[in-house]
């Protein structure tokens, strides 16, 4: 096609990708990288859904967060197998909020420090900002027994609906004939946040059902997600696009707590599991790692199975993350080595507000931190790991990971030594 040819939309959007592009290869702060869009605002803006698109879906770099989804102001987007989908391309209307929220464009920015309001003093000891940790369980044995490790989080969010400081949830559930496979969910009864217990280790896109939400004005909410879906969330509050979706996103999320995430598999490992013990996937009631893979069946068999049968399984889009505690939570909860048990960071001032009322409700068991130093030190490691890879901007596409035969992204990075000089990182 001739420049003749090109429209002025299109024109834009390559001029915003040689921007961008030019900023990646030329070394320049990756905190300036927005710039490459956010210059266009005031010239009328450009339609940023196809530079998403190029940049982000088309390179398999999407982590799947959907906050371009749900930040969208004329619905532009369906999400279809992890991915948005641009079904109504057309219906953009250059508000580069798409954009601004991808968490893997680039890093979110330096001041949501402070604007997350940061419980003082804060330490980080290598998994994020925090103030305290504990070592908690859910007193309530109905919690206990249906949450992963402790039941601290259904447990912390039915008190905060019935004490009436949130009115929803968005979490995840399961489709009913398969319990392994995870959907979104607001919830907004204390029954519908039981029934959502527990962790799957297939990808729920959970904030999907901030959509919801916003449509029927249910507020405020907690959100529950793993890392990559909370920074999606952070970067809708605090986007410098000041339009009215991303004010609500700021306003109505109370309370946002992380799950800690090395990587999720991908649905084939369902598969897996149902032939290699001969059973139906329905029939496959939860799945806990902890260094090994633990199966629990509907018939009350437990299994063990070897976490390394399970690498293949290990979900691509998951390298472009690089955030394993959920560092900008209110929150970060996991299970970490512990068995019954939850580490609790407390990270913001909302995140302490909620806890406490919890705390003198009664509700748990804690034990300091300190009782439990293994879970601590395996938190610093596994956050450690995912902390030290280039940029997700930097990182190859998928495409080019086939070619190099790695698309682990457990082991794609695993002999990577950060630069310290700015230099070619990633390169």
């Amino acid at each position: 096609m001739s420049n003749q040819e090109i429209s002025n939309d299109e024109k834009l959007v390559q001029a915003v990708q040689k921007k961008y592009n030019e900023m990646l290869e030329e070394g320049v702060d990756p905190y300036e990288w927005a710039y490459a869009w956010r210059s266009e605002i005031n010239r009328g803006g450009f339609k940023a859904v196809d530079f998403l698109m190029r940049e982000i879906v088309d390179t398999g770099k999407c982590v799947g967060c959907a906050a371009c989804v749900t930040i969208c102001p004329t619905d532009v987007f369906d999400y279809k197998d992890e991915n948005p989908v641009d079904t109504r391309n057309d219906a953009c209307v250059f508000c580069e909020l798409c954009a601004d929220v991808c968490p893997v464009l680039r890093p979110l920015d330096k001041d949501l420090q402070t604007l997350l309001d940061f419980k003082k003093p804060v330490k980080d000891e290598g998994f994020g900002p925090y103030n305290y940790a504990v070592i908690a369980r859910a007193k309530d044995k109905e919690f206990l027994e249906a949450g992963q490790d402790g039941g601290v989080t259904s447990a912390l969010l039915v008190h905060a609906l019935e004490k009436g400081s949130i009115n929803g949830v968005v979490t995840g559930d399961v489709l009913p004939e398969n319990p392994q496979v995870g959907i979104q969910k607001l919830a907004t009864t204390a029954e519908e946040i039981k029934n959502c217990s527990g962790s799957r280790y297939t990808y729920s896109p959970n904030t999907m059902a901030l959509v919801e939400a916003m449509r029927q004005d249910v507020k405020p909410l907690a959100v529950v997600g793993v890392p990559c879906q909370i920074d999606g969330v952070r970067q809708q509050q605090f986007s410098s696009i000041r339009l009215e979706v991303a004010k609500w996103y700021q306003k109505n999320v109370a309370l946002t707590i992380g799950l800690f995430c090395s990587e999720s598999f991908t649905h084939e490992h369902i598969s897996y599991i149902a032939k290699e013990l001969d059973v139906e996937p329905q029939d496959i009631v939860n799945v806990n790692v902890k260094g090994k893979v633990i199966v629990e069946l509907r018939d009350g068999r437990e299994i063990i199975m070897k976490l390394k049968e399970f690498h293949p399984f290990a979900r691509p889009a998951c390298l472009y993350c690089l955030d394993y505690s959920a560092e900008h939570a209110d929150i970060g909860v996991g299970g970490i080595g512990l068995s019954g048990w939850t580490f609790v960071a407390i990270r913001t001032e909302a995140g302490h507000k909620f806890w406490q009322e919890a705390v003198d409700a009664d509700l748990f068991e804690i034990l300091p931190e300190e009782s439990e130093p293994k879970a601590k030190e395996l938190l610093i490691r596994l956050s450690n790991i995912k902390r030290n890879k280039p940029l997700p901007a930097l990182m190859p596409t998928y495409q080019e990971r086939v070619e190099l035969g790695n698309t682990n992204p457990k082991t794609f990075y695993k002999n990577y030594n950060k630069p310290t000089d700015g230099g070619d990182e990633g390169k």
